[in-house]
């Protein structure tokens, strides 16, 4: 039986508090996914040396969104512009949903269209700078289990959600992650760069869906019409994108069709 994402949400509350009492190597299972071994040995791991190195007291006060982000992990993205002088790191999550898209279905031979994206946002600030091995595989894994819906989130998806990525139009990506448990802001943003995949980093998806490219998006105003509940997020980069690639052509697709995905994203701003 697979775990749940809300057990991969969990692992990664272990890693910076001490609420797991079963040892994750325990939770390994070799008929799970490659993809979720992966991801549950390398917090294994962490979790292990965070225990053998860090005081007691220190692991008593932690809790999953309360740890020290002043030394960032981000891992250098050759492509894309480095983060603007003057910002630090404001949040870090991982998105699981959908990259949508559009066909010309009297046109089989024509490329679909990307019609933006949907996807739940969660909480993994602590786990990027304590944990960014596991971090990095953790896209991977979550796009081997199904995405809870967003009325049916259970504990601790639930306690992790950071808020919710969508289009206000076609050329806005929005991530309004403003929740009951905290309010980052509503960032309305622009693609600034994107760059394919480095191929040793390629993450296939269900149906063997390429992993989309990484992006650089920065801030822009709303679009007209909408209320803005600013944050102090300036750029937001995508990265370790596990799936949601269209096909090449529009050949047998709907009109109308979503395309698994997952991705980190870690947005930089002002203090």
């Amino acid at each position: 039986m697979l775990p749940s994402l809300s057990a991969l949400l969990f692992v990664a509350s272990a890693l910076s508090t001490t609420v797991s009492a079963i040892p994750l190597a325990k939770r390994h299972n070799s008929a799970w996914p490659e993809a979720i071994r992966d991801y549950y040995v390398a917090a294994a791991e962490q979790l292990a040396h965070l225990r053998a190195t860090t005081p007691r007291s220190t692991l008593a006060s932690l809790t999953p969104t309360s740890c020290n982000i002043a030394s960032p992990n981000m891992p250098s993205i050759s492509g894309l512009p480095p983060v603007s002088e003057g910002l630090s790191l404001y949040h870090v999550a991982v998105g699981r949903g959908t990259q949508n898209y559009t066909c010309d279905i009297a046109r089989p031979s024509s490329a679909p269209v990307a019609a933006g994206a949907s996807a739940i946002m969660y909480n993994t600030t602590c786990m990027s700078c304590m944990a960014p091995d596991a971090l990095s595989k953790i896209t991977a894994a979550a796009l081997k289990l199904p995405t809870p819906g967003k009325n049916k989130l259970l504990f601790p998806a639930q306690a992790f959600m950071s808020g919710n990525h969508y289009f206000s139009d076609l050329t806005t990506p929005t991530f309004n992650l403003h929740t009951e448990k905290a309010n980052y802001g509503i960032q309305f943003t622009k693609l600034l760069t994107k760059v394919p995949v480095p191929e040793s980093m390629q993450q296939l998806g269900q149906d063997q869906a390429k992993a989309v490219p990484w992006l650089k998006l920065s801030s822009s105003n709303a679009p007209d019409g909408l209320a803005s509940d600013r944050s102090p997020v300036k750029e937001i980069y995508r990265i370790n994108t596990a799936g949601g690639s269209a096909p090449k052509t529009c050949d047998a697709m709907p009109a109308t069709f979503e395309v698994q995905y997952a991705a980190e994203y870690w947005f930089w701003g002002t203090t």
